[in-house]
């Protein structure tokens, strides 16, 4: 749904002069230049390498429940001691000897979108974009279908409790690594990079495989929405390309249902809008379904419900430790007047940014600003005290009780 990503398309093209498609080797070359420019986020000095701050365990147990998030920390504590032995230098297995995880917190790992992991090159000094292996996976399976114009069917996301990755089942097989492709051969060539991708991709216990046309299976609760050959296909793919079988559920002893919803494929659309719009109808049609989600990720304003945003807000690490100290109402709009910035990360104001986006790459629009200070103000000691601020739904806007409407804060 992202336009950033579908502009791709005018950048380079996937035919050849002729009008031919480009054989899969050469979409794959042409592809991987768009990921050299992103990196792996990796910021020193603060947890997990994000800005996105830290969860608390205690918390999340309020909103998940307890025996959901211990479940969850029993995994953590397994996958990153492994880690911690397996690869010390590992950013990931480093966070199980560092004091807030051992105090019940934990980087807060955020998956974003293509237009805020291009935000990263605002403050990138080398002016690169990036995102974590979720966020490089998820955009790697996309721009294989939206550029590449590669089958929905061939590209599978797969997860473990360590890493995400992208394997494209066309040929002999492509592995897609963060920023890398590896082909048959290149995974093979014993080179350090390839061992490594080996390593990731196959050492820890499988999580989940997703294709767009076929729907996920679900490694933890051994449940499919693929069906059994696809599952026994791919997984026999995947184990022979890494030559190294893949710690997942047999899939004889894995349950098999059918899909609820199906994605549209890209390639029947021409453009983002045309494919945002088709996806904006059938969330219409069909409330509380993966396209109604799909509206949430995708940041939109409209036909959604503001109210989730708002929860969202409130759940941002750098606004709420800056809201600890403001005392007045003076103190939030001297925050939110120090965003110097006026555009939408999104190049779009009818998406909206969460408040550390904003405070981070320093820009947002009227209503991105607004959002912030709402959070700022509900956060703070004022907010919690008095029903300092509310949400015009209608107009999309947050508004100052018995005062000034947020457009003509700003100004002033």
């Amino acid at each position: 749904m992202s336009p950033a990503l579908w502009s791709w398309r005018s950048q380079k093209q996937a035919y050849g002069q002729d009008g031919v498609l480009l054989s899969p080797r050469n979409r794959l070359s042409q592809l991987q230049r768009f990921f050299h420019r992103y990196t792996f986020t990796s910021l020193a000095d603060t947890p997990g390498g994000d800005p996105w701050g830290l969860l608390d365990f205690a918390d999340e147990e309020k909103r998940l429940g307890t025996d959901f998030v211990q479940s969850a920390r029993a995994e953590y504590d397994e996958t990153l001691t492994k880690l911690s032995k397996e690869s010390p230098e590992s950013q990931f297995g480093q966070i199980i000897n560092q004091p807030y995880y051992k105090h019940g917190l934990f980087p807060r790992l955020k998956n974003e979108t293509v237009e805020v992991m291009d935000a990263f090159a605002r403050v990138d000094p080398a002016g690169k974009g990036s995102g974590k292996c979720a966020a490089l996976a998820m955009l790697w399976a996309a721009a294989l279908i939206i550029w590449g114009r590669f089958s929905p069917d061939k590209v599978f996301v797969m997860g473990n409790q360590a890493h995400v990755f992208v394997f494209l089942d066309e040929e002999d097989g492509h592995l897609l690594n963060n920023g890398k492709w590896f082909s048959s051969t290149r995974i093979n060539n014993r080179s350090e990079l390839s061992e490594i991708a080996k390593v990731v991709s196959s050492s820890a216990r499988s999580t989940f495989f997703y294709n767009a046309s076929l729907g996920i299976c679900n490694c933890t609760d051994a449940r499919s929405e693929m069906p059994h050959p696809s599952v026994n296909r791919i997984l026999n793919a995947v184990g022979g390309f890494l030559s190294n079988s893949l710690k997942h559920p047999h899939p004889d002893e894995v349950e098999y249902v059918s899909p609820d919803f199906s994605i549209p494929d890209p390639l029947a659309y021409d453009s983002a809008e045309e494919y945002r719009a088709a996806i904006i109808e059938l969330a219409r049609e069909l409330p509380g379904s993966i396209y109604e989600y799909a509206l949430y990720a995708h940041r939109l304003l409209e036909g959604t419900d503001h109210e989730v945003y708002r929860l969202a807000a409130m759940r941002d690490y750098r606004t709420k430790k800056l809201a600890e100290n403001i005392h007045e109402l003076t103190d939030a709009l001297a925050i939110v007047r120090s965003v110097k910035g006026t555009d939408s990360l999104f190049n779009d104001s009818s998406r909206i940014a969460m408040p550390d986006e904003v405070l981070y790459f320093n820009t947002g629009t009227e209503c991105d600003k607004a959002l912030l200070l709402f959070t700022l103000l509900r956060q703070s000691t004022l907010g919690r005290s008095v029903e300092a601020v509310i949400w015009d739904q209608t107009k999309a806007r947050f508004w100052l009780t018995e005062t000034r409407s947020i457009s003509s804060l700003s100004r002033n």
